[in-house]
């Protein structure tokens, strides 16, 4: 503590009065006076006795200071959680600058909320940083029930500190609810205390009040809002401090409270009882000089109820001219009691001077760095500037303090020009993290005038940019499947990060901010969804850039920035089945195939494989010689929905063949049927490895046997009656031959007058009389297999069984299946032609949305129940009869027809079956639903021109779920169509 004072001398003056009052006698009153003494800047001055109830004080030219107590009233509800700490930044460069200017201060604390409570105590700490470790875990919490008991911290902290002798007592109140008083009805905010007995106890006590508050206070219906505005602002002034507003730089606050200290001054005058029992009251009256302006409180102030033996204090808080002299510096003091047999002390009289400086101070104030800011300088240089008017700055004399050291001029690294006082640290001399203070302690001019107030400032160093670390995925993983989350830890030690510069590039093109829905930061980790906007797969190479910076402005070399950049590639565990033709009644052993799984080492997994179990039949699951050999594995299947659990100690082998399925198919299964092999769901090593998956198809080959099938033939007799009917045979057998077989072919005879007169057209050169066939049999080897049949001069019915026919496709004249027909009338002397053919499997391609479907077969389906492996499909196929205007359920649906069907989701698979090349349907007068073949093609019509193609032919978009007007020159493969035709005829499809 340094005291600071002019060079002259000031010479003792007494004053002269013009007459003093004696008392009567010295130690015979019942009340005494004990002493007067003024209190200024926190220093208690006690007047001198000169004579018998006179009293004279000298205040020098100086700058010293005295004792004062700070007891800090903290609102710790849940909205308070900011102001705290921002209270607590800066309280060590308050306490810092109270020190500086000789102030010897002491910090205590009181938090409330509906209550209230004492910490740490009630001793006061003269260490700052005891106090600030006091402060600094105080949470707040709670207090949505505002108003708050204020008032009782208030007086806990007047009645229960241990408040020190002669000290300047000194709240500070930081709230920003109202309070609630005695008799307020508050459920939740029970007072002892009204307002007007606290603010009179404040006033009576010498106590400076400081409210911080927000300037409109959140309150309850049950309290007075206005009331408790008024108050805090009301006593703030009335004690000699101020309010200040909680949104306000606490830094200012700080400043601003520490003037305030200096113009409290206090005349207080110490009574004591020396009777042998309570006195009832002490009236004590002021009278004073002009001098002297009385601030606050009345001239007559009382203190009832005062014990033997008791010294009570009345204060009057003033301002007193410096430099005055004489009479008008005098005050004179009443004493009375309302008890008249009480003798009371005569009044007494007390005059004093303050002297004024003459000299004019030097004066300072901060230049850079700013107080409490962050500097990424290295150097950071410290400037305060030093200035006088009059005599000029003496340089010998200023002395700094940097982090506790007094630093005297001249000194190194401390140069003063052009009335600028500069510091410039070493390179290095500071380090990230180290809180730096510094201070003008003194400074003279040439005629050693002082300083007018010390300046002092803080700063904080961070030289270090955002850390990134622990990226994931991590730099250069083989990534099994595309990530769900990118992340990276990201955070910045010291001074904190600019959220607003954090973005992050995903493979130089694409950038994403906090604003951006996909990228969040949550205690210190940087995510990045990349669902739904990537679609990565294997063999992709995914690069991830990472920027960050701090808080740190460019004003002090700032901000660190920091850059981290790294990539992954996605890997997947790629499983297949592959397409194979069997034949009905075959045993295989078909794998599900992995390309190198062992890189993955996966140790469990579970597997759903969807099959037809129409056509196979799953017999076991075979691990030994797999990539699972070794495996623990149970296995199940139901409704032809497979599933696999399995696990082991050891990971996955190098096979290709992850597992085996043994496989039985059906032995009534028809020759074109098919089972797709579906892996629909998967999970590997509970998740955390990726996969994707390729379906294929097991498709039955055709059988080759011998086969037979009678025709029937009636014909009309002309008359409207039939004739006998006749038959013809047709078949194949491996040993016939396309030309006469006399084993196995049987030559027409004329038939007779009343019977039906048709036969099978021969065509051999070997055998040129015999044209005409009863029976004929064709290699089966040779496909397709191809009768001609001549109907001769009346027409008829044809009928046959469609049952009877071997595994292909027959039909009759190109559109007629005679596997789902069972009759045709024919015209006289026509000719008819019948195709059995064993078309080779082929697969295609079979999609919709949800919704209704208006499809057709792009492979032709030989097997019902074929929509049973789509599980989207709840319903259908079905068709439209344009014959009778009738819808029917038929499945499978025929070739080159049109057929609805109805999804709940999208669905995408591969259908097996005959390969459509071209194929012709009846169709009738009206609306017609035809379909298409497995390749681009056009209708042609017989006869020709019978579809409306200007407003009749439509296609239905299933994503609008609406007919659109289509064109008869491209039919597109597994479409429907629906076509308006004029009059009855065929519809061919060709490609």
């Amino acid at each position: 503590m340094r005291a600071r004072t002019c060079l002259f001398l000031v010479f003792a003056m007494f004053l002269s009065i013009g007459s003093f009052i004696y008392a009567d006698s010295v130690n015979n009153k019942d009340v005494e006076i004990a002493g007067i003494k003024f209190i200024r800047k926190g220093m208690t001055r006690s007047f001198t006795e000169i004579l018998e109830n006179e009293f004279d004080l000298r205040i020098s030219c100086t700058e010293d200071t005295g004792v004062v107590d700070i007891v800090f009233v903290l609102d710790t509800t849940g909205s308070m959680s900011g102001y705290i700490n921002d209270a607590v930044d800066h309280m060590i460069e308050f306490a810092e600058v109270m020190d500086s200017l000789g102030y010897r201060s002491a910090f205590g604390i009181v938090t409330y909320g509906d209550g209230y409570h004492f910490p740490h105590g009630t001793t006061l700490t003269e260490d700052i940083d005891t106090f600030v470790a006091w402060v600094d875990p105080i949470g707040s919490s709670g207090g949505a029930d505002a108003p708050e008991t204020a008032l009782d911290a208030i007086m806990g902290a007047v009645d229960n500190y241990e408040w020190r002798i002669g000290a300047l007592k000194v709240i500070i109140l930081l709230t920003d609810a109202c309070f609630c008083q005695y008799g307020e009805d508050c459920a939740q905010c029970i007072s002892a205390y009204t307002g007007d007995e606290v603010a009179t106890t404040l006033l009576d006590n010498g106590f400076m009040f400081f409210g911080v508050t927000e300037s409109d206070l959140s309150c309850s219906y049950c309290a007075d809002e206005t009331y408790s505005e008024w108050w805090v602002h009301t006593i703030s002034d009335s004690t000699g401090g101020s309010w200040f507003d909680i949104e306000d730089s606490f830094s200012g606050i700080y400043a601003a409270l520490v003037g305030l200290l200096g113009t409290f001054n206090v005349i207080q005058l110490d009574v004591v009882n020396n009777t042998d029992h309570e006195i009832d009251s002490v009236v004590a009256y002021l009278d004073y000089g002009s001098c002297i302006t009385l601030l606050y409180g009345d001239v007559m102030q009382i203190r009832e109820g005062i014990a033997v033996g008791e010294t009570v204090s009345i204060y009057w808080r003033v301002d007193f001219a410096t430099g005055c002299e004489g009479p008008e510096g005098c005050f004179t003091i009443y004493i009375s009691s309302t008890d008249t047999s009480i003798i009371t002390p005569d009044p007494a009289l007390g005059c004093m001077y303050i002297q004024p400086c003459w000299c004019s101070p030097v004066v300072a104030e901060n230049i850079t760095p700013e107080v409490g800011v962050w500097s990424a300088c290295d150097p950071q240089p410290i400037q305060i500037g030093i200035y006088d008017d009059d005599d000029g700055v003496n340089e010998e004399t200023i002395i700094m303090n940097l982090n506790g050291v007094e630093l005297e001029y001249p000194a190194p690294r401390l140069t003063f020009a052009d009335d600028t006082l500069t510091y410039m640290p070493d390179p290095d001399e500071f380090s990230s993290g180290d809180s730096v203070y510094y201070g003008l302690l003194d400074v003279e001019d040439m005629a050693s005038c002082t300083l007018d107030a010390p300046v002092s400032g803080w700063f904080l160093v961070d030289l270090d940019p955002p850390i990134l670390e622990n990226e994931e995925p991590e730099d250069s993983l083989l990534s099994s499947g595309s990530p769900t989350d990118i992340a990276i830890d990201l955070d910045d030690i010291h001074a904190g990060l600019d959220e607003e510069t954090i973005y992050m590039v995903i493979n130089g093109t694409d950038s994403f901010t906090l604003d951006s829905a996909a990228l969040t930061y949550d205690s210190g980790r940087l995510h990045l969804d990349p669902t739904g906007i990537y679609s990565w797969g294997m063999g992709d190479t995914v690069q991830v850039c990472v920027y960050a910076s701090d808080i740190v402005s460019n004003e002090y070399c700032g901000p660190n920035s920091s850059e981290y950049c790294w990539f992954f590639m996605i890997d997947e565990l790629f499983l297949f089945f592959e397409d194979t033709i069997v034949h009905a009644g075959d045993d295989i052993t078909y794998s599900l195939q992995a390309l190198e799984p062992a890189r993955f080492s996966i140790t469990n997994y579970e597997l759903w494989v969807k099959y037809n179990p129409n056509v196979a039949t799953l017999n076991a699951v075979i691990t030994s010689g797999s990539a699972s050999d070794g495996f623990a594995m149970v296995w199940d299947t139901t409704g032809g929905m497979l599933h696999i659990e399995a696990s082991n100690s050891s990971p996955v082998g190098v096979s290709n063949d992850y597992i085996f399925l043994d496989i039985h198919i059906n032995d009534d299964v028809s020759g074109g049927a098919f089972t797709a092999m579906q892996l629909t769901d998967a999970t590997f090593d509970s998740g955390r490895v990726s996969y994707r998956s390729e379906d294929a198809m097991i498709l039955v080959e055709w059988d080759q046997q011998p086969w037979l099938h009678d025709l029937i033939f009636y014909a009309y007799d002309g008359e409207g009656e039939y004739l006998e009917y006749e038959y013809l045979t047709i078949g194949c057998n491996a040993s016939a031959d396309e030309g006469f077989d006399p084993e196995y072919d049987i030559i027409s005879t004329p038939p007779w007058p009343s019977k039906t007169e048709v036969y099978i057209e021969l065509i051999d050169p070997l055998y040129p009389s015999f044209t005409r066939l009863q029976r004929s049999l064709k290699n089966l080897y040779e496909m397709p297999v191809i009768w001609r049949i001549i109907t001769v001069d009346e027409p008829g019915s044809l009928w046959w069984n469609p049952n009877h026919f071997p595994p292909g496709v027959i039909t009759l004249n190109g559109y007629i299946d005679m596997k789902r027909d069972s009759f045709y009338f024919y015209a006289a002397n026509e000719t008819l032609i019948i195709m059995f053919s064993q078309p080779g499997i082929d697969v295609g391609d079979f999609g919709g949305c949800p919704g209704w479907n208006l499809k057709s077969l792009p492979t032709a389906i030989t097997v019902p129940g074929w929509t049973s492996g789509i599980e989207e499909i709840i319903f259908g196929p079905l068709e439209y009869d344009a014959r009778t205007k009738t819808w029917v359920r038929n499945d499978p649906p025929r070739m080159g027809f049109g057929f609805w069907v109805y999804s709940l989701n999208e669905f995408n698979v591969d259908i097996g079956g005959i390969p459509i090349t071209s194929v012709s349907v009846p169709v009738y007068q009206g609306w017609n639903f035809v379909g298409s073949v497995s390749t681009t093609a056009t209708y042609e019509t017989d006869p020709p021109g019978i579809i409306n193609t200007s407003g009749g032919v439509y296609e239905f978009d299933c994503e609008l779920q609406t007919y659109i007007p289509a064109t008869i020159l491209t039919i597109e493969p597994g479409k429907g169509y629906c076509v308006f035709c004029f009059e009855d005829g065929i519809l061919t499809i060709t490609p």
